[in-house]
């Protein structure tokens, strides 16, 4: 939480906007205007002063009317003020306040950055916006548009503040640059909660009449690339003073060359700032652009757009001028540009709040009256909507008299922002203002009382929690505490008789011992419960980090009462579930049917407090599980710590009779001595070998690739939608499309994050999709997956794939296809990393098939829909590849579990390897036919990269038992980690992991 008390020196407030002008306390919003503009500035200097925005207002007869002299007082404001100024306003047009010329590397370029740029490295310390006006008509205008915008925001349809506009003004050079960001404004937008975004183009035979509809419609941004100088090229020419709009007024990113003026006659940007009147708004509220034309600029401006758009959907800022310097420092850190940095231009209010979600309305709770003297209260923000607390939100208390009153906080977790103020003028009144992201302006009010009579309030107190606690005085849950008081008159009557009663109403806490008499006390004097304070316990349930709201209510002889607010802080362990572990079985580390297994679980402190004497139960209402130890204990966990129950594990039986892929649900209530919680996980019995996921619009390849797997006896379910837990599965398979009927993988998105997330914990994906390797990272914002799948997307070609061809020496050797399905844009790929090819267009010559064995996961890529594959001879059927891509994706890295291959023969070996885990010796127990030759066969051992460890001699008689140390073929004992059997004859092969402990 972030508190800011500032004091004003000046005591009216119908002053105070004209005493600000001397700055002598600093400012947080600077205004540096022409004389004749200072008067119609005020209603905006009001508003932002009761925000919290401390403003400060200069003329230019005060500070100087060329650019160094107005550089150099701002400087010295930024280097002498205790509170710098965050934002520069430049009011009137470059023939007021002029624009900095300067000449670069044989080009020119006009900026504001030059006043902002405090220290001389490149960029701003300040953030600079200018309200670009000729008169003061344009003025209340321009300002008339901000205070609609930002405090009395449009209401009625509030639809338009979920819609925005993205033009793409294609000039055959520059198209795909203009169509990505176009198409990255409409995911990030709709991405982070939009209804709608216009996509324009004059390919699609849009044009200017389309974005005057847009914009009387209402968007809350419209975002222009392409061609400009002084406004747009044909066929986007808007003229701003055609638009209709009214209140809805979006910002315009006009993210091309020079469509802001550095003089004084306008071009595009200064007319749509002001177009309207001050009583009919219209045009837009702000406008982003540059005041410089150049050639072979377009990926640099596709720089900007994006660090603005990133900025204002991603990184959450919330005004209009960090969103314009974001753009700027963006084409920067990319392409050390100067120029494009010092270019672009904030015209409007940089301090202004960009909305990007309907406004919410908001519940604000604070008292009605306040006593002169002292005041120390608390102002509750909730979202109207549902009643819970907001955090963030910004509270303002200034006053209209006393202006030393003056204290901006934020709100905390539990929607409250604390005050201690001083109000010394009896009838004032106290403005209380909350603004903050999205949320709705709040605006109220707070008398002032006289204070004549004696005045009692809490002062302090102190925590002595050695009754039954643990005497760190500390509040912790269980214990009964002891809480000696300090009160004080703070006015100079003496109280006489006076008592104190604590309360709360928190159902966390219960007070044993509520009343307590603290005598007479004189004017400006305080008294002490003693030692023997009130008492109060507090549950076992109370969460960490819980505040209790205490209420000391003080009375004297006479009746009068003072209610004080204080709370305390309770401090309790806090438990999170970290996962859990699978021993004993089969060694496999899951359940499987017909198992009995041991399973612990950890647990982690992220609380405030230690826990002792931690114990945890475990339920399964499963008909097929049994529990046969149902009690795991954890003893003590340290703060910040972690405890598994790995010496007193919870035992678990699995009927033999249970379908592969259950899933078992389990409660897990854990109790400790000062906090409980309950934790419910879930395993799955065994593992189904796939799910697919196919929101391919056109779903046929999808549903005939699951229907092939079914008949090859795979396991696993399908969905057009993700699954909730990929963890019973071990494939995951997504068939995305093929543009334009595809499903768009955004940056960053929540499906992205789950395949990623799988690889990373072990899983295997198989993903294909026309666009998803190079199109879609390239133009659409689409998630890179390239080095996840060990591969690189290096181009695309329109309707050209097939036939496919199998690569020699991988799992599709001698495959061959022709392709049935569509045919649009097909990305081309190439290996990369460990990846490898295993498909080809076999006349464009490009690969559209990437294997990857990355080691901890495995990978297979395709550009292109297998479902829709066209069968031919075996091998070249679908149902081969798919089967084929399955035993790679299944597969362990470097030599393959149980991957069992017979040829009809009844006379074959096994062998069951135990103890497993172990740890010296490993016996192997041989068992088969009994007339079988032991020496048709190999017995090998392998570590997990499929390297050669040991040769097993089998002799040349049938032996029954072999015993393995843990050895190589040199003798030399290896180390610890998973190794796999392999006992293989000709048709012949199986292959059983191992773990070695040490």
């Amino acid at each position: 939480m972030r508190r800011i008390n500032l004091r004003l020196k000046y005591g009216v407030f119908s002053f105070i906007l004209s005493t600000l002008v001397y700055g002598q306390s600093g400012a947080r919003y600077l205004v540096i205007t022409p004389d004749d503009f200072y008067n119609t500035l005020q209603p905006l200097i009001e508003w932002k002063y009761k925000k919290g925005m401390k403003p400060a207002v200069y003329k230019l007869s005060q500070v100087g009317y060329d650019s160094v002299s107005i550089r150099n007082f701002i400087r010295n404001c930024y280097n002498t003020w205790e509170i710098k100024p965050e934002f520069v306003v430049l009011v009137g047009h470059p023939g007021y306040i002029p624009m900095c010329y300067y000449p670069y590397a044989g080009y020119h370029y006009y900026t504001d950055n030059y006043y902002t740029n405090m220290d001389g490295d490149l960029y701003n310390e300040i953030i600079p916006g200018r309200i670009s006006v000729a008169d003061t008509v344009q003025l209340k205008t321009v300002i008339n548009k901000i205070m609609v915008y930002e405090r009395h925001p449009f209401m009625t349809d509030p639809s338009w503040f979920k819609q925005g506009c993205a033009i793409a003004n294609c000039d055959g050079e520059d198209d795909s640059i203009y169509l990505y960001c176009m198409r990255y404004a409409e995911s990030l937008a709709v991405h982070n909660g939009f209804d709608n975004v216009d996509t324009l183009c004059n390919y699609y035979g849009d044009n200017a009449a389309k974005v005057i509809n847009a914009i009387n419609d209402g968007r809350i941004f419209v975002l222009y690339r392409g061609n400009a100088n002084t406004h747009w090229y044909n066929p986007f020419d808007v003229n701003p003073y055609s638009t209709s709009n009214g209140l809805k007024l979006p910002i315009i990113f006009s993210i091309t060359c020079r469509t802001v003026s550095p003089n004084s006659s306008p071009i595009l940007g200064e007319n749509f700032l002001r177009a309207g009147s001050p009583s009919v708004p219209k045009g837009a509220v702000g406008f982003i652009g540059g005041t410089r034309n150049t050639g072979g600029a377009a990926h640099l401006r596709n720089a900007v757009a994006i660090g603005c758009l990133d900025a204002l959907f991603i990184e959450g800022k919330r005004t209009f001028g960090e969103i314009t310097e974001a753009g700027r420092v963006n084409v920067y850190q990319q392409y050390s540009s100067l120029r494009e940095y010092n270019n672009f231009t904030c015209l409007g209010d940089p301090e202004l709040n960009i909305w990007t979600d309907v406004p919410c309305s908001l519940i604000v709770q604070h008292p009605q009256y306040v006593d002169s003297g002292y005041a120390n209260f608390r102002v509750t923000v909730k979202e109207a909507s549902t009643g819970l607390p907001l955090e963030n939100a910004f509270v303002c208390i200034c006053s209209k008299v006393d202006s030393s009153v003056y204290a901006l906080d934020t709100t905390d977790t539990s929607g409250k922002a604390y005050f201690n103020i001083i109000p010394c003028v009896v009838d004032d009144t106290l403005f209380v203002t909350v603004t903050g992201k999205n949320l709705l302006p709040y605006e109220g009010y707070i008398i002032v009382r006289n204070l004549t009579y004696c005045f009692i309030l809490y002062k302090r107190s102190i925590i002595n929690d050695s009754i039954s606690g643990n005497n760190n005085g500390i509040i912790n849950p269980t214990e009964n505490i002891e809480l000696p008081v300090w009160v004080e008159n703070i006015s100079e009557s003496t109280g006489v008789g006076i008592s104190g009663v604590l309360r709360t109403q928190d159902t966390f806490v219960s007070i044993t011992d509520s009343i307590k008499n603290f005598g007479d006390i004189g004017g400006r004097d305080s008294a002490y419960t003693g030692d023997d304070g009130y008492n109060f316990t507090v549950s076992l349930s109370c969460p960490n980090a819980h505040v209790i709201d205490f209420e000391l209510v003080c009375e004297d002889v006479n009746d009068s009462s003072w209610t004080s607010s204080f709370s305390e802080i309770v401090r309790a362990p806090e438990f999170i579930f970290e996962g859990n572990m699978i021993s004993g079985g089969n060694g496999n580390n899951t359940i499987e049917p017909g198992e009995t297994v041991e399973v612990a679980v950890s647990l982690k402190n992220i609380g405030d407090a230690a826990a002792d004497s931690v114990e945890a139960f475990l339920f399964c209402g499963d008909s097929n599980t049994t529990i046969l130890d149902s009690m795991g204990w954890f003893g003590h966990i340290d703060i910040d710590s972690s405890v598994t129950n790995s010496t007193d594990p919870f035992i678990v039986a699995v009927d033999s009779n249970t379908p592969v892929g259950t899933v078992l649900n389990f409660t897990l209530p854990v109790f400790s001595n000062c906090h409980t919680d309950t934790f419910d996980f879930k395993l799955v019995v065994g593992m189904k070998n796939y799910y697919l996921w196919n929101p391919d619009p056109t779903p046929e390849p999808g549903e005939n690739m699951h229907s092939i797997l079914m008949n090859l006896g795979y396991s696993g379910d399908y969905d057009t939608i993700p699954p909730a837990s990929l963890a019973q599965y071990q494939v995951l398979l997504v068939c995305l499309g093929v543009y334009s009927n595809r499903y768009l993988i955004t940056d960053g998105s929540p499906e992205a994050l789950m395949i990623i997330d799988f690889l990373n914990n072990g899983g295997r994906v198989y993903m294909e999709g026309s666009s998803v390797w190079y199109v879609d990272p390239t133009y659409f914002n689409g998630h890179d997956f390239g080095t996840a799948f060990g591969l690189d997307g290096v181009d695309w070609s329109y309707g050209n794939l097939g036939p496919i061809a199998g690569q020699i020496g991988t799992f599709t050797n001698n495959m061959y296809f022709t392709y049935g399905g569509e045919n649009a844009y097909m990305d081309h790929i190439i290996p990369a990393g460990n990846g490898f090819a295993v498909l080809q267009d076999d006349d464009d010559y490009y690969y559209c098939g990437v294997a990857n064995n990355a080691g901890t996961y495995r990978t297979v890529a395709a550009s292109f829909e297998l479902g829709l594959l066209d069968d031919g001879s075996p091998p070249s059927t679908r149902a081969a590849l798919i089967d084929s891509i399955m035993k790679f994706l299944l597969g362990p890295y470097g030599i393959e579990e149980d991957d069992v291959y017979k040829t009809g023969n009844p006379h074959f070996l096994s062998f069951i390897p135990s103890p497993n885990p172990f740890f010296k010796t490993l016996r192997i127990d041989i068992i088969g036919n009994k007339g079988l030759l032991i020496d048709n066969y190999t017995l090998k051992i392998y570590d997990i990269t499929g390297r050669l460890v040991k040769d097993i001699d089998l002799n040349s008689s049938l032996l029954n038992l072999i015993m393995w140390q843990g050895d190589d073929n040199y003798g030399n004992p290896v180390s610890a980690g998973v190794y796999f059997l392999k006992l293989e004859s000709k048709g012949y092969k199986q292959v059983k992991k191992v773990i070695l402990l040490k």
